[in-house]
């Protein structure tokens, strides 16, 4: 035998009781032996409480709602029930629904609602749904029984939640099965007293018939069918990874109720868990899904941790004082001065010095619950021994639950270092002593993010989704996204991270879509949205969307956002960018970004920002870490100027080897903005600054490269005309270099507290001699590395590559994310 019970969302409908009855006659021709708990049809008992309060309000809408409530059940029979049933279905269904009437009609009269008439009126809900549903399936030829249960289960005279009396209980319903072999239709939620007045059975009442069913019949299983796929990781309105889990045990089951998981209540279990009979959570609408399996015990699961539940909105009360320490009783006064007025605590924790209690409460009862706590203190608040009682509103606890975690070493410590490197602070935590469930307390706002967080690391772990915003997809950022698309997979596979592009922005437009673009016609969705380009609103958009594991990836070329670092990082938000102003920008300001990354423990990475995908940057980090000391920096950090140099050993003037840097697009538009050497002098400053050495841009020297005539012409033809007159000074030099066996080489340099940038003779001991093309080369001159310098070379220049960098940058901050 086992007892199947189908709630108000199975039954919302006629086409979905009749999808029910497609389930039950599959289950008949497996041959299965079974009994039905039904609810009320889907928003009945609502209507009917409405009805209530209405007439005793003399509102006379009730009659209009009595109305429809006639339609949706004689709607019912003519979709459900066969001809040749259908008068007898009607006239059940009449004759209830003219009781009901003339119940409704005497508290209208005398305008007097008591607990006894609310739950007679409310049982009419399942007694007319069962009793549609009944004649239904013996239209289709499944032989069925109405069973009002009001005949077998009986229960004390508390009405609105009665107790049920177990012991007459079990015997009634023994009795009835042994002499009834049809599929019995059984009424959920109601029971009767021994004086036959009915009853309701509170919250849950239909779980609890089944589970009651269930447990005298000594049933195999007792089947919950509901409107989702078992029990789920998490909310799925919060978490859109949530997946059902296969098994659960009672009181992990019992623990994610109590903590806001909508599939069951958990006294509607009591029956069950105390015969050990398993339950099922299945899904109407989804039969061929095996559901969650409630046990004694799984040994089966993959996962420690079984669930992440929240209850949304609670206030939490802190009770501090000095004369709290060493002092006997102070708990029991507090929860004695919030139990007369009924107030329930969701959770208490306490410091280890007893110098402060914290208490979690439903929100309509803080203020109240201040001012019980302060009365029954009012003495020790007076004398200062106790502060006054502080209530923090909008909070949320999320409950991590799971029975093996408490064999398993790191859960809490996995908790807690992933909301902290998502800038999510705990305020109060508990933990029983069963480890079963670990219960934060954090602020209201931060709840969806935590939530998302928290499945994230621990269901998740293989698969982390990293949610990016792009600014300016240029040459860089286009040739990113484009990365993206070829490396998805392995990042998948190799990495395990799911990279997701939530929020777009480039000159004319912005958008956002929190599950991620399709990065194929990315362009088109940009240019069609409705968004104007702004990027303080894009900010604070991205702040709003409060995204776990959010990324900020900043390819644009000038200061616009470099501006709103401070505030990104203050918002728990990590930045990747190939922009070096922001690391060039005043020392002060360099060391402000990563002191506010690390205080929010969010990362800032700027790789890209010298040598491109090379790793110049993260080496010298590894460096310096080690605690090595850095005493000369050396390198072509410009893949521009080494194309130049590199080309001008094989021509005669300087000039055309610009021009032909120019025309393969190695350089700017206007070439004048690479000779400079501006951009060159910002990477040996990172490089420099890097190393741990406060330095600034003015402090290097730059030789100049080309004239002032030159650099100040007024056109490119101009400039390019100018530029000639500079070749005999640049040629001069080469020859002078070809007389020692060197050649020409535009070097950056930093020692001993100078740093310059200048056209030096190289020979071919020095590394930098056989560069070719557009290499970038730079050589670490340490503590450990004094003889033989530290030297990484290789292509530095263009967007395919910078995007390369990019990419490695994000995939650290994964890592980091753990």
């Amino acid at each position: 035998m086992r007892i199947l019970k189908f709630g108000g969302s199975s039954v919302g409908t006629p086409e979905r009781i009749s999808s029910v009855i497609d389930i039950l006659k599959e289950y008949q021709a497996e041959g299965k032996r079974y009994a039905v708990v039904f609810s009320a049809f889907q928003g009945v008992t609502d209507v009917l409480i409405s009805i209530s309060n209405k007439a005793v309000a003399r509102d006379d809408s009730y009659l209009d709602d009595l109305e429809q409530l006639e339609k949706t059940h004689y709607n019912a029979v003519e979709y459900l029930v066969s001809e040749n049933l259908k008068e007898t279905s009607k006239k059940n269904v009449r004759d209830l629904l003219e009781e009901l009437k003339e119940i409704v009609h005497g508290i209208y009269l005398v305008k007097e609602l008591t607990l006894r008439s609310l739950d007679y009126i409310m049982s009419f809900g399942e007694r007319l749904s069962c009793n549609i549903i009944s004649n239904g399936m013996n239209s289709r030829r499944l032989e069925s029984e109405y069973l009002d249960s009001r005949l077998l289960i009986k229960a004390d005279e508390s009405f609105g939640n009665a107790k049920v009396k177990f012991e007459i209980t079990n015997k009634n319903i023994q009795a009835y099965f042994s002499q009834h072999n049809k599929i019995q239709v059984i009424t959920g939620f109601i029971a009767s007293t021994e004086k036959n007045e009915t009853v309701t059975l509170g919250r849950g009442g239909s779980d609890y018939t089944a589970s009651i069913f269930g447990a005298a019949l000594n049933a195999e299983v007792i089947e919950i069918w509901t409107d989702v796929d078992g029990i789920l990781t998490a909310d799925p309105r919060k978490v859109a990874d949530a997946f059902s889990l296969p098994a659960v045990t009672y009181e992990e089951a019992m623990e994610l109720s109590h903590f806001g998981a909508k599939v069951i209540h958990p006294p509607t279990m009591k029956p069950a868990l105390d015969k050990k009979i398993k339950i099922r959570i299945k899904n109407t609408f989804n039969p061929q899904h095996k559901g969650t399996l409630i046990t004694h015990r799984n040994d089966t699961s993959q996962f420690n941790v079984k669930g992440i539940s929240s209850i949304d909105d609670i206030t939490l009360l802190r009770i501090t004082g000095s004369g709290m320490v060493g002092v006997v009783g102070i708990a029991s006064r507090i929860f004695g001065a919030l139990a007369k007025d009924k107030i329930n605590v969701i959770l208490i924790t306490q410091a280890s010095s007893e110098h402060s209690v914290c208490l979690a409460i439903l929100p309509q009862f803080g203020q109240l619950s201040k001012n019980l706590i302060e009365e029954e203190f009012k003495w020790e608040i007076r004398d200062g021994m106790i502060d006054e009682v502080a209530v923090e509103p909008d909070m949320s606890i999320i409950a991590v639950v799971g029975e093996d975690m408490r064999h398993t070493p790191g859960i809490s410590g996995k908790v807690f270092q992933s909301l902290g490197k998502n800038g999510i602070n705990i305020i109060a935590i508990a933990q029983g002593s069963s480890e079963l469930n670990i219960s934060l307390v954090i602020e209201k706002k931060y709840l969806k993010k935590a939530l998302n967080v928290l499945h994230n690391s621990l269901f998740l772990s293989k698969q982390k989704t990293l949610n990016l915003f792009l600014l300016g997809p240029g040459m860089v950022g286009s040739a990113f996204l484009k990365l993206i698309i070829e490396r998805s997979n392995y990042v998948a596979e190799h990495v395990h991270a799911n990279i997701k592009i939530v929020g777009l922005l480039n000159r004319q437009k912005m958008i956002f879509n929190e599950t991620g673009f399709d990065l194929n016609n990315w362009k088109e969705v940009l240019q069609n949205s409705k968004l104007e380009s702004n990027i303080e609103k894009f900010i604070d958009r991205m702040k709003e969307k409060n995204l776990p594991n959010s990324i900020l990836v900043d390819c644009t070329a000038n200061d616009s956002v470099v501006k709103h670092y401070t505030k990104i990082l203050s918002s728990s938000i990590s930045i990747v960018t190939p922009n070096k102003i922001a690391n060039t920008q005043s020392y002060e300001q360099f060391v402000l970004l990563r002191e506010t990354a690390g205080k929010h423990n969010v990362q800032f990475r700027y790789g890209t920002n010298v040598g491109s995908a090379l790793p110049f940057i993260n080496t010298l980090k590894d460096i310096i870490s080690s605690g090595d000391q850095v005493t000369k920096i050396e390198g072509v950090f410009s893949g521009t100027l080494s194309f130049i140099f590199n080309t001008l050993k094989e021509k005669d003037n300087f000039s055309e080897a610009v021009k032909i840097a120019k025309e393969k697009g190695y350089t700017e538009p206007d070439p004048r903005d690479d000779l400079k050497g501006l951009d060159m002098a910002r990477k040996l400053l990172i490089l420099i600054r890097e190393s741990g050495i406060p330095f600034e841009l003015k402090n290097i020297e730059i030789e100049k490269l080309i004239s002032p005539e030159a650099e100040n012409a007024k056109s490119l033809e101009d400039f390019f005309n100018k530029l000639k007159n500079d070749d005999h000074r640049i040629i001069e030099m080469k020859r002078n270099a070809a007389e020692k066996s060197c050649v020409l080489c535009y070097i950056a340099k930093y020692e001993k507290g100078n740093a310059k940038l200048s056209i030096q003779e190289i020979d071919r001991n020095h590394p930098f001699f056989n560069l070719t093309n557009s290499e970038n080369i730079v050589a670490f001159t340490t503590k450990n590395y004094r003889r033989n310098p530290l030297i990484i070379r290789g292509q530095g220049a263009g967007a395919d590559f910078t995007a390369v960098g990019i990419l490695s940058d994000i995939l650290r901050i994964s890592n980091y994310l753990g």
